[in-house]
């Protein structure tokens, strides 16, 4: 049988609405006795089972197809198929009633009030033919899940014009334009295509709900019209994928850069964090959680065992001061100084700034390996002065100990395994022996007689410039080793050609370490070339700098304590001059530790 007269069924229309329609037409009262007296099941037809709408299709005369377009048909489990996307309950506006009053407006000097079926879906706020705000209807009465239009919105006429000028005007939100695009078939982002539609929906409001309403907002207390702001927010980042997901999350982060104690991941990511890590659902939440789960893994410090967002981490990766402290059973001021020193954290980082683990423990591994500059001369058997020369010539890699710029940071320590590696390939290059041999005499003693630095002496048996070497059985260090005073006069010219490391910084006015940091950068416009004389074994080279290098570089290059000394001016002025001058400098104090201005600024009569 087939209702009589047939009544076109509107492509935008839900079935429950159809069914409302015919039932209006054909008896002219109310959805619900109609169903039954065509022997339907009324909840069936409010579910969209697949009985009831075979059953409507079969007496309305419409393709089962079409009714099926536009209905989410139950699978079990609150679970749906829509245009072939599988959702839950949770992503249809039931029990709440959805409607554009325009729309209803233009139907009522039509052929009557019609359902659309977006207005089913609740991430659909906004009417996209009128772009005004949907009025959204609470249950009421236990009939109101027929969505009856007739019924559950009675206003008419003026009534119906009021309700229209209280929506607020706004364009449709782009998370809600995907949505339906989506099912309609076309395509979109890659990312949120690679997700279901409900979790490309959920991401996106609940990164949204971060952004706008910060990490301590309680997701039960936002209205209808906070998501829809939140899906807007949330979408502009996730249509861009991980990459713009981890920005966002960033973003977040940076803010918590000054907070007091250590923020954990609940406290930065609060109301994204909650509810991807307590879902109220069994639903699986889709590849949000793997990426908020790996930025929270790199960027805050976790011990081994940690559950992140159901997932235990297997090992730390980040440590902070405090937790490195801990764990190493170091001082947290000493270790805090000594990583400041190595450049790995700033001086002023928060306590919760971290470090990853494996390079944190090679700075506490070093800490307690240090040895203090006060014991070097003891651990390495020699006199200060020549602690002071391997330093200056690299031969020794101090640790500092200190904050940048105050008195007093200088080295404080060196790595016993450096000492013991030193040592220990000096007396390599020695034959062993148990009195004194006759001509030979210690570094310092030979040093001193070929007016040299003791130094030099220790590059010459590094680079096996000296082929006979003893060392006396019993003694340590540097003091145990014994050299040819002859064989090293003959070999001092070749390895003394040019300035020393020390003599050069010295000839520059510069900090040994900033002369370094100058060498380092050699092929930059402000940087210092060394020359490496290679010795026989090719084991070590020794650094020396041509004179004709450095008077080019002093003629290039000033810096304000070279201004300062010529003109008989405090450093403080000199630096307020070229600032009032706007003059800047061609290597900054932030990179190297000095400003390096260009030589040609004397010209401009400025401190005189």
């Amino acid at each position: 049988m087939m209702l009589a007269p047939h009544v076109p069924f509107d492509p935008e229309e839900s079935p429950l609405s159809y069914a409302a329609r015919l039932a209006g037409i054909h008896t002219g009262g109310r959805l619900i006795p109609f169903l039954r007296d065509l022997e339907f099941e009324p909840e069936d037809m409010v579910s969209n089972k697949e009985e009831a709408l075979s059953r409507l299709a079969e007496l309305s005369g419409v393709p089962i197809g079409d009714l099926h377009a536009n209905a989410p048909v139950p699978l079990g489990g609150r679970t749906y198929v829509l245009r072939g996307e599988l959702v839950t309950a949770e992503f249809l506006a039931n029990p709440h009633t959805m409607f554009c009053p325009a729309c209803l407006a233009e139907d009522d000097r039509g052929a009557g009030r019609r359902g659309r079926w977006q207005w089913t879906l609740s991430v659909v706020r906004t009417c996209p033919r009128h772009k005004i705000a949907l009025v959204r209807r609470t249950k009421k009465r236990w009939d109101d899940p027929f969505h009856e239009l007739d019924c559950r919105v009675p206003e008419r006429g003026e009534q119906l014009e009021a309700l229209i000028a209280q929506s607020p005007k706004r364009s449709i939100s782009p998370l809600q334009k995907y949505v339906i695009n989506r099912l309609n078939g076309k395509a979109g982002p890659d990312w949120l295509d690679a997700q279901s539609l409900e979790q490309s929906v959920r991401a996106s409001e609940l990164l949204g709900a971060l952004i706008a309403y910060g990490p301590g907002q309680r997701l039960p207390e936002l209205t209808f019209n906070d998501w829809d702001h939140a899906g807007r927010l949330g979408f502009e980042f996730t249509s861009g994928g991980e990459v713009r997901i981890r920005e966002a999350l960033d973003v977040q982060l940076r803010q918590f850069d000054n907070a007091n104690g250590t923020p954990g991941a609940q406290r930065i990511f609060g109301c994204l964090y909650k509810a991807l890590a307590y879902p109220n659902s069994n639903k699986e939440p889709g590849d949000i959680a793997r990426i908020l789960r790996a930025f929270i893994i790199e960027n805050i410090a976790l011990s081994a065992g940690t559950n992140v967002l159901g997932e235990k981490l297997c090992e730390r990766q980040l440590h902070t001061v405090a937790s490195l402290a801990h764990e190493q059973d170091l001082d947290s001021r000493t270790l805090n100084d000594v990583l400041v020193a190595a450049g790995m954290i700033p001086e002023d980082a928060p306590s919760h700034y971290t470090i990853p683990a494996q390079e944190g423990r090679n700075v506490a591994g070093r800490v307690k390996r240090m040895v203090h500059v006060i014991s070097l001369p003891h651990a390495l058997g020699c006199a200060r002065p020549l602690v002071d020369q391997l330093f200056s010539d690299r031969l020794l890699t101090p640790i500092y100990y200190g904050r940048p710029g105050t008195r007093g940071r200088t080295q404080k320590a060196v790595d016993s395994e450096e000492i013991t590696k030193l040592v220990g390939e000096l007396h390599a290059k020695a034959v062993e022996m148990d009195v004194e041999a006759d001509g030979f005499a210690p570094i310092s003693k030979v040093a001193e007689k070929a007016k040299v630095p003791a130094v030099t002496v220790v590059h010459m048996i590094l680079g096996g410039f000296l082929e006979r070497v003893f060392r006396r059985t019993g003694q340590n260090g540097v003091a145990a080793l014994r050299v040819d005073p002859v064989e090293v006069n003959r070999q001092v010219a070749v390895c003394t050609e040019g300035f020393s490391p020390m003599a050069a910084f010295e000839a520059l006015k510069i900090p040994r370490d900033v002369g370094w940091l100058l060498t380092d950068r050699c092929g930059e416009e402000v940087s210092l070339p060394v020359h490496w004389i290679a010795g026989p074994s090719g084991d070590r080279k020794i650094p020396r700098f041509d004179p004709v290098i450095l008077a080019d570089f002093k003629g290039r290059y000033i810096h304000p304590a070279q201004i300062a000394e010529r003109y008989g001016l405090r450093v403080g002025e000199v630096v307020g001059r070229l600032k009032r001058r706007g003059i800047r400098p061609v290597l900054s104090r932030a990179e190297i530790g000095v400003d390096f201005y260009r030589g040609s600024i004397l010209e401009l009569d400025l401190f005189t």
